[in-house]
C-alpha cells in the first residue's frame, strides 16, 4: 500500500510541476516585466531552501546529491517563479487601473504544424495552426511581443496606436488586463 501511495504522490508532484510551469508561462505573457525578475525570484527560492535538497530522495529514489539538487532546482524554481507571477497578477490593485497607448510596430503570424496520432508510435501532419502576435512599443521605449486573438490582430494597424488597460500587480509589476 505504501509503495502505491508513493507512486501516486510522485505522479502528482510531476503533474503539479508541469501545471505550474504552464500557468507561469501564460501569466508571464500578460505581465510587463523582463524575464530575469521572475527567474530571479525562483532562483532566490531555490537558494533559500537549498539545505533541504536531500529531502527529494523519496522522489528520485537516488542517493546521488547532484540528482537531488537538480530535482530541487527544477521543482522549487518553477514553484517560486509561477507563484510569484500568479500572485502578482491575481492580487493586482484594481484602483491602479490605467489606459496606456502603445504603437503597433509589427504584426506577426507564426505557423505551427499540427499533428495527429494514427498509431501507437506514429503521427502524421494534420494541417497548420496560426498564432497571432503584435510587436508593440510603449512610451518608455520598451518593446514587447504580445500574443493576441485573431479579432485583435485584424483590428490592429501597423504604425497606429492601440489602447491597453494595465493594473499595478501585487508585487509592483504591471499586468495587462484588457486590450489583447
Amino acid at each position: 500500500m505504501k509503495a502505491m501511495f508513493v507512486k501516486v504522490l510522485r505522479f502528482l508532484i510531476f503533474a503539479l510541476v508541469f501545471l505550474l510551469a504552464g500557468i507561469g508561462c501564460v501569466v508571464y505573457e500578460r505581465t510587463l516585466a523582463p524575464v530575469w525578475i521572475p527567474l530571479g525570484i525562483g532562483l532566490t527560492a531555490v537558494i533559500i531552501t537549498f539545505p533541504l535538497y536531500r529531502r527529494w530522495r523519496w522522489l528520485t529514489t537516488v542517493e546521488h546529491k547532484g540528482v537531488n539538487a537538480l530535482c530541487h532546482l527544477i521543482c522549487v524554481g518553477i514553484l517560486g517563479c509561477s507563484l510569484f507571477l500568479w500572485g502578482n497578477c491575481r492580487f493586482a490593485h484594481p484602483a491602479s487601473t490605467k489606459e496606456v497607448k502603445v504603437t503597433v510596430l509589427e504584426k506577426l503570424i507564426k505557423k505551427r504544424e499540427k499533428r495527429r496520432r494514427v498509431g501507437r508510435h506514429r503521427y502524421v501532419r494534420d494541417g497548420v495552426r496560426e498564432e497571432y502576435y503584435l510587436k508593440v512599443a510603449f512610451d518608455n521605449g520598451a518593446i514587447k511581443t504580445l500574443h493576441v486573438s485573431i479579432a485583435t490582430y485584424n483590428k490592429a494597424r501597423k504604425g497606429k496606436p492601440k489602447t491597453l488597460t494595465l493594473q499595478q500587480g501585487c508585487f509592483g509589476l504591471p499586468v495587462i488586463t484588457k486590450g489583447l
